[in-house]
Formats: structure tokens, C-alpha cells, sequence
């Protein structure tokens, strides 16, 4: 997928949209645009809107078929998986706005989600794939480590229990143990940001 291909479904979209709505990027297409990874031909993303929610999604997935694209949306992607976060509006970083021109006060808007709240979702699932595109845009945006641990511990809390939340955790200490000198300088210390991922933990569920 090509970026403008991307923006010809959007203003395909935008043309046509029936009222309001906001676009949030996550997925490949994010890795894609923060990490500079392999391209993708899947688009996935959370949709709000206060239209028909059947007259936008039916919109939604002609237009991509047109444009020979995958599209996945939902209103909440934190649904998604057994560990979600749903703040993910918040530091989602504007990408374009596609106008409707025959109703004025129209603006459909596209945004990417922040790099910490869409790792949420590679580290729920963490296949190869996901990990490459996690350390790729993490090297790349390097993003707080304090943000980060916090995101994914709220993640963990919003999240209902379930064995999925133990991996979940593993698979933290997994990605930056193997990753964290990468990314966050030779100074990183695993040992000290897991201790401090698991007393940041205990101390929100306490």
C-alpha cells in the first residue's frame, strides 16, 4: 500500500461520509509510517461516529474494496484482545483531514495512534512479525520509557483477569530484555525497568 492510496480511501470516504467521524490508524499501517517496515495491504482501525453505524461500515468497506484493501475497524479496538487500552485517543498524533465539500461543517479526520498505546496490541499478540515491528518503531520514535511502562500497566489493569495477563507480562520483560539496550541507550537496565514495571503493577492494584 502506497501512502497515496491510503489517502484516496480516505477522501473516497470523506466524499461520501453521511456525518462526523475520526479515523484511528493502528495495526501494520502504523508500523509502517513510524517504523518504516514492510508495507502492508491491511488497514485496521477504530472508527467514531454518531451516523448509522451499518450506513458508515457499509461506506467503509466499499470504498476499500475499490481500492483493493483490507480494511478491520471497530469502535474500540482495546476489544480487540484479552489485554486492551482504551485511552488510546490520548497523544494520537493527527495524520490528515479529508472534507466533505457539499456539507460545511464535515471534516473527516485521520489519526495515528501513539507508538506506546499501539504496542499494546504487538505485545498482546507478539508473533514474529509483531516483535519486528515493535522494535523497529520503537527504535525509531524511541518513546519514554516511562510512558511506556505506565500504558501497559494501565492496559493490564483495565484488562479483565485472565491467564492472557501473565504473558502479557512475559512477554514485557521478554521484549525488553532482548530490546531495551537498542532502544533506550547502553545505559538500560532490564533487571531495574522490570523491577520497576512490577512495583508500578502492585502498586495500582493495591
Amino acid at each position: 500500500m502506497k501512502r497515496s492510496q491510503l489517502d484516496k480511501y480516505f477522501r473516497e470516504v470523506g466524499a461520501k461520509a453521511p456525518a462526523p467521524l475520526r479515523i484511528y490508524l493502528t495495526g501494520g499501517v502504523l508500523a509502517w509510517f513510524y517504523g518504516k517496515v514492510r508495507p502492508t495491504q491491511d488497514l485496521d482501525f477504530a472508527l467514531k461516529t454518531h451516523a448509522s453505524w451499518d450506513e458508515v461500515s457499509t461506506l467503509l468497506k466499499t470504498a476499500a474494496l475499490q481500492e483493493g484493501i483490507a480494511v478491520e475497524f471497530s469502535e474500540d479496538i482495546s476489544r480487540w484482545g484479552m489485554v486492551g487500552y482504551s485511552h488510546y485517543e490520548k497523544g494520537a498524533r493527527l495524520y490528515k483531514s479529508f472534507g466533505n465539500p457539499t456539507i460545511d461543517y464535515f471534516v473527516g479526520i485521520s489519526f495515528l495512534l501513539d507508538p506506546v498505546a499501539w504496542s499494546v496490541g504487538k505485545l498482546s499478540r507478539y508473533t514474529s512479525d509483531d516483535l519486528a515491528d515493535l522494535v523497529s518503531v520503537f527504535r525509531k520514535q524511541k518513546p519514554p520509557l516511562s510512558a511506556a511502562l505506565r500504558i501497559w500497566t494501565q492496559a493490564l489493569l483495565e484488562s479483565p483477569p485472565s491467564s492472557e495477563q501473565g504473558l502479557f507480562i512475559k512477554k514485557v520483560g521478554d521484549f525488553l530484555s532482548r530490546h531495551g539496550k537498542d532502544i533506550w541507550g547502553r545505559k538500560f537496565s532490564a533487571e531495574k525497568t522490570l523491577q520497576n514495571f512490577h512495583l508500578l503493577l502492585r502498586r495500582k492494584r493495591s
